[in-house]
């Protein structure tokens, strides 16, 4: 499994969002039918990702800011092999995205069809 890159709480959050995972998140999103309960868990797994993508591109652009304002060629070196591993993680992240939106697609699309049966 890729090894994730946290904040301080241990979770990615989308600005002014709660993170995925807390109590308040895991409160508003629980599904009232049990036949959508793996449509839910598979739309808080994609929020998650994409949570995780944003941060990656959140540190990116910190690092690069950084990297341009650096007058320390030790330090500029070190910032460049940051920026490396967190493309390498948003490039792997993306292509796992991807596929799980995919998959949620048709967990939605399922759903939808047993409930246009009834």
């Amino acid at each position: 499994m890729n090894q994730d890159i946290r904040g301080s709480q241990g979770t990615a959050t989308l600005r002014g969002r709660e993170p995925v995972g807390s109590p308040e998140s895991a409160s508003n999103s629980a599904p009232s039918n049990p036949i959508a309960a793996e449509l839910f868990r598979s739309l808080a797994e994609v929020k998650g990702q994409a949570q995780f993508l944003l941060y990656l591109a959140d540190q990116i652009e910190d690092s690069l800011e950084q990297l341009a304002n650096e007058s320390d060629s030790c330090h500029g070196s070190f910032l460049c092999k940051v920026l490396g591993m967190y493309s390498t993680q948003l490039e792997t992240k993306h292509q796992g995205l991807g596929d799980k939106i995919a998959e949620t697609c048709q967990e939605v699309y399922v759903t939808v069809r047993e409930y246009d049966t009834l």
